[in-house]
């Protein structure tokens, strides 16, 4: 009989993220770009860190964080690309009991943003649900920039560079500790979902 380390070494395991490619019609992300342009540049704010549903324990702190950010309301048509694909994702992989959508963030990096290791897990509303799975939707051109990969660290300790083309969306568990590295020319431009469900037992 095999050791249990030799069965643990073999045992497969969920995986860390589920990415789509080439599922977004061209047309439908030039729609999107134009939307999230037609945002007034003046109502963007810094982006904090801490408690994400109370601001007021969020602070700024550009050793863990340097972006802008914004909101896109869930009842927005956006929101329904998020859903569509991640009913998809989590009906293959994690079958989480998920009942809500945080409004979507629209996360723009600049030269030096970046985005330190953290997790999404733990912040919840009314202490009821929590964020499960978290989402992010590339919309820059991979030519406009340089740097700014979305990176993950799977269940066996490997960091994970998610491949940045445009369109793609990217599904994870929010339990997994995850950054966007700095960005050292051009802009990135994501949108990022989270989607809520009653706490784990």
């Amino acid at each position: 009989m095999d050791c249990l380390s030799d069965q643990l070494e073999s045992h497969i395991i969920a995986q860390a993220n589920v990415t789509f490619n080439d599922v977004l019609p061209a047309d439908l992300i030039d729609l999107i770009k134009k939307q999230i342009n037609n945002i007034n540049n003046s109502s963007y704010e810094e982006a904090k860190v801490g408690n994400a549903i109370d601001q007021d324990d969020s602070v700024t702190d550009s050793k863990i964080r340097i972006s802008t950010i914004n909101w896109v309301d869930e009842m927005n048509w956006i929101s329904s690309i998020f859903w569509h694909y991640m009913r998809i994702a989590n009906r293959n992989i994690w079958e989480y009991d998920i009942t809500s959508c945080q409004s979507i963030q629209v996360t723009r990096y600049q030269k030096n943003g970046h985005y330190g290791w953290h997790s999404d897990y733990g912040v919840s509303d009314n202490n009821k649900n929590t964020r499960k799975l978290s989402a992010s939707l590339l919309l820059s051109d991979p030519n406009d920039y340089v740097g700014g990969k979305l990176q993950l660290i799977d269940y066996h300790g490997n960091v994970i560079s998610i491949p940045k083309k445009m369109g793609q969306i990217t599904f994870f568990d929010a339990r997994i500790p995850h950054r966007v590295a700095p960005v050292l020319k051009g802009e990135r431009i994501s949108l990022v979902a989270w989607f809520m469900g009653p706490k784990l037992k």
